[in-house]
């Protein structure tokens, strides 16, 4: 009868402890099940342990060394921690023998006896308790599982093996791959990371970042931690939370995650260039990396006296992280940018005793570590890195503080030829340096002196300079003037060969903060506005002239566009328009506002949004929307991050009521299914289909996915495909009907010609073939800074037909069908314009373009011929000016019809933090 209550009442414990394990995920595929801290104390609750003893049935034992009472046995489970001990008993079916050998040896007493049943345990140990094979067998099969272990911030920790302790990682993703080690984005579960100088552990699972080395050395721990012991602390250099040794099989260091870091972050931002208050807020947040070397630098008040000179000897894109620091209070993301990587430091000690500060190096100078190929730029074929310094190919490596501002320098280059010219002019850049002649084909800021077999500055740095300063003061002198300040710094006091020459971080920090200041005054420099006049909406309907047929010859805009002005609280990051134009929505990182064409006003004349939704940033600071896509009914929203995670909006239903709503928020679905992160998000016109581009699961430069799925049932996908380019590259992922989706990749370099390529797929749902095309441009100017890719549209009529636009003037239109062969391929030139967006008419025999005239900086509205063959002259006609917008501005447009006519919608983020809405009428109401 014991035995069967005993039976019954380790079936109820097992089962309940069955319900608590978490999955321990590997790569997104589960490998194991843990237990989390504090699972045994839950299950085994008072009540439970009294029953449980009671179903032992223990012998009457008289003595003074033994206490069976139950309050006793109770009290000594947690005195002597022993329910995660029992647990592990109960959960492998030991036998009532096993329960009561444990309740007597290991509770009974007294006194603590010396085999006390700690965790992780020896078989010895285990033997010695049981007396038989079998129950240590049981127990040391499972005690893993309830082994988990708990990281503690600050330390070093270490296990023998997985066999005896298990990792508490709810999820697991690949981040980065670099010469030294491994980073992975680990998701700790609840209690597992603990801040001894709190003394607390983590109420809800927390995301941190997880650095795996190829060998047991701790070189960047120990750089950190003599860093971290310094009586300075610096926001600007990346915390070290601590340390894990499995055994003689790996080495791991734990971190804060990141959003991501900076060459990451330039690479996958599609826009023409950042806006014009995050140009001012990255400039600042590269003043602060400048500010944390020289922390570095200027040397650390040791303790016990002295202080500790750091060179970091690493410094590039790929090792400055970049952090989410606050949320203000309108909701705009402020971030940090933070030093890391200290694998290749040197770090020294100078005593302030000595007269002449005596410099003793505390870690080696270069360490031996093996060296994994990347595309990334990291190291080139001769291991010397773009952004190392002339020196470091001296036989003496006299590299020292001079080094690291030369690598800084270098990513400042960088850095202000992506706030000018978006990614497309960070890899133009870089073409440019790696084909010039002298550069072997290896990517730096210096060249082989051939003549005296010393290098020399690189002179296309000198080049480039001057090209960004001279289309920076046509479009604004005062953007010229501050950009010229800065590169010119660079060239006179930085990119120096001699390292005595250089200025120290310290300068680069004053220089930049300057230039932070100059941007400033540029987003805040007051702009003309529109006359009252323009300002009503309603009359500048009633004003709109209609034009005659097009001519040959070109003529000035003869209509005017009307606008809607209006300075949101928080800059947004991009835009879009339903294709019915019914809607558009702009977004900021955390915040989607909706306006419609109703323009709802106030006493205030500030134009309102009819409805908002922001992210919960609580718990989960680093997710934020990632890419948007939107139609009359639905909007579907991506999120940043680990998995495939997204918000499906249904903007015109209403929970509470079946009327016909107004445009709200209040009914959406989250889902999120056991993929990688979606890169981008596209939805059909009709608000049936959606597609997205997820990246792949180990890492970012592997061949990304495309997979449909429908909006009503988001979480079933119709089609899975594997591309043959990574996610990141995506430039354009659109719907042309229902079942054509356009994907544009990044411009390619192909590795037998060198020429430069646009891969472009066409997927057709309807045959589930995927049509790809290359376009490759004519005429490339070698010395411009205009991207490759500029825009494309496809036909209304025929969506297998496509126009696209190269070096914002060169014309292509061909199908991407490979059975039709009967639509010839046209490619011609764009006279006496740079086009910026085209956009199809509806009938396919007119097509429309945001431009401008050459040498002109004014935007239009253009309307262009047809082309029936590729020696047709184009036409180009001025239809209406667009005021206050210019080329390098966010903006999205579409031809739109309603009882009206047909017209043009234009949404747009302007300078100075500033959103315009255009409307141009195209054509009148149709009659009848």
């Amino acid at each position: 009868m014991a035995s069967d209550q005993y039976a019954e009442l380790c079936d109820q414990i097992y089962a309940q402890i069955m319900g608590k394990l978490e999955n321990c995920y590997k790569d997104g595929t589960r490998v194991a099940r843990f237990a989390p801290i504090g699972t045994a104390e839950e299950v085994l609750n008072p009540e439970i342990l009294y029953s449980f003893f009671r179903s032992l049935q223990l012998p009457q034992i008289k003595t003074k060394d033994l206490n069976l009472g139950l309050d006793n046995l109770v009290k000594r489970m947690e005195e002597r921690g022993l329910y995660t001990f029992l647990a592990i008993l109960i959960f492998t079916s030991c036998t009532i023998e096993a329960a009561r050998t444990f309740t007597l040896k290991l509770l009974a007493p007294k006194e603590r006896p010396k085999d006390s049943g700690s965790l992780p345990a020896e078989r010895e140990a285990l033997t010695s308790i049981f007396g038989d094979p079998v129950t240590p067998d049981k127990i040391l099969s499972a005690q893993a599982c309830f082994c988990p272990i708990v990281i503690c911030s600050k330390e070093k920790d270490r296990i023998e093996s997985l066999e005896r302790e298990c990792l508490p990682y709810l999820e697991q993703e690949l981040r980065g791959e670099g010469a030294f080690g491994t980073v992975y984005r680990v998701k700790i579960a609840k209690g597992h990371f603990y801040t001894r100088k709190l003394g607390s552990a983590n109420s809800n699972p927390v995301d941190i970042a997880r650095k795996d080395f190829r060998s047991n050395e701790d070189i960047e721990l120990e750089v950190m931690q003599q860093i971290l012991s310094c009586k300075q602390t610096c926001a600007n250099i990346v915390e070290i939370y601590g340390s894990l040794e499995i055994g003689s099989t790996g080495y791991s260091i734990f971190m804060p995650l990141a959003i991501s870091d900076l060459r990451a972050h330039m690479k996958n931002d599609t826009r023409p260039r950042p806006s014009a208050t995050e140009r001012t807020d990255m400039i600042l947040a590269a003043a602060g990396v400048a500010g944390g070397l020289k922390f570095l630098h200027n040397g650390m008040d040791m303790p016990r006296g002295g202080k500790l000179v750091c060179y970091h000897m690493d410094l590039k894109p790929d090792n400055i992280l970049i952090f989410l620091d606050k949320v203000d209070g309108h909701g705009k993301p402020h971030y940090i940018w933070k030093i890391s990587d200290f694998g290749m430091s040197r770090v020294r000690y100078q005593d302030d005793n000595e007269v002449e500060r005596h410099e003793r190096t505390l870690t080696s100078w270069f360490h031996e570590r093996p060296v994994v190929p990347s595309l990334a730029g990291t190291y080139n074929r001769r291991l010397e890195g773009t952004y190392l310094a002339p020196e470091s190919l001296l036989p003496s490596r006299s590299m020292k503080a001079a080094s690291d501002v030369w690598s800084l320098g270098c990513i400042t280059s960088v850095l202000f030829t992506y706030l000018a010219e978006g990614r497309t002019g960070v890899s133009t850049y870089q073409d440019r340096r790696t084909e010039h002649h002298n550069a072997n084909s290896y990517d730096r800021f210096f060249v082989a002196n051939t003549a005296f077999g010393r290098p020399k500055v690189h002179p296309e740095i000198k080049l480039w300079h001057d090209l960004l300063i001279k289309k920076a003061s046509q479009q604004s002198p005062e953007e010229g003037q501050a950009l010229r300040s800065i590169l010119n710094y660079l060239e006179r006091n930085i990119l120096l060969l001699d390292q005595q020459n250089r200025c120290p971080a310290e300068d680069l920090e004053k220089q930049l903060n300057k230039t932070h200041r100059a941007y400033s005054e540029l987003d805040n420099t007051p702009r003309e506005r529109p006359s009252a006049e323009q300002h009503d909406f309603r009359t500048l309907l009633q004003n709109i002239r209609i034009s005659g047929p097009m001519g040959n010859k070109k003529k000035a805009a003869s209509k005017r566009a009307d606008v809607w002005f209006f300075n949101p609280k928080e800059a947004f990051k991009d835009c879009e328009i339903s294709p019915d134009g019914s809607i558009i929505a702009f977004w900021t990182d955390f915040k989607i506002s909706l306006y419609t064409q109703s323009f709802r006003r106030t006493e205030d004349e500030e134009l309102h949004p009819v409805a908002e939704f922001s992210l919960n940033t609580t718990g989960e600071p680093r997710r934020f929307w990632k890419s948007i896509s939107l139609t009359s009914s639905y909007l579907i929203a991506s999120l940043s991050g680990n998995n495939f995670q997204c918000f499906v909006f249904d903007l015109r239903r209403d929970r509470r009521t079946n009327k016909k709503p107004t445009i709200n928020f209040n009914h959406y679905r989250s889902v999120s299914i056991p993929l990688p992160e979606i890169k981008e998000v596209a939805i059909s016109p009709g608000g049936k289909t959606m597609a997205c581009i997820v990246r792949d699961k180990d890492k970012d430069d592997n061949p990304g996915s495309l997979y449909i799925g429908t909006v009503k049932s988001p979480n079933e996908w119709k089609l899975g495909r594997k591309l043959k380019w990574p996610a990141s590259d995506v430039i354009q992922l659109s719907f042309s009907g229902e079942n054509d989706i356009y994907i544009v990749f990044r411009p390619q370099r192909t590795i037998q010609t060198h020429k430069h390529e646009i891969p472009i797929l066409h997927a057709c749902l309807a045959t589930k073939h995927m049509y790809p095309l290359v376009i490759e441009p004519r005429g490339i100017e070698s010395s411009s800074t205009v991207g490759l890719f500029t825009t494309l549209a496809p036909f209304s009529q025929r969506p297998e037909i496509c126009a696209i636009v190269t070096r914002e003037k060169q014309l292509h239109i061909q199908s991407l069908t490979e059975l039709d062969k009967a639509t010839p391929t046209i490619q011609t030139s764009i006279k006496n314009y740079r086009v910026i967006k085209l956009i199809t008419g509806q009938n396919d025999e007119v097509m429309f373009a945001v431009g401008r005239q050459v040498g002109v900086h004014k935007m239009l509205l253009l309307e262009v011929t047809m082309p029936q063959e590729e020696a047709t002259d184009i036409s180009v006609k001025e239809i209406a000016a667009l005021p206050n917008l210019s080329h390098h501005c966010e903006f999205t447009a579409r031809i739109v019809s309603d009882h009206d006519g047909s017209h043009l919608l234009l949404a747009a983020l302007l300078d100075a933090n500033e959103c315009g809405i255009y409307k141009v009428r195209l054509s009148g109401p149709s009659s009848g």
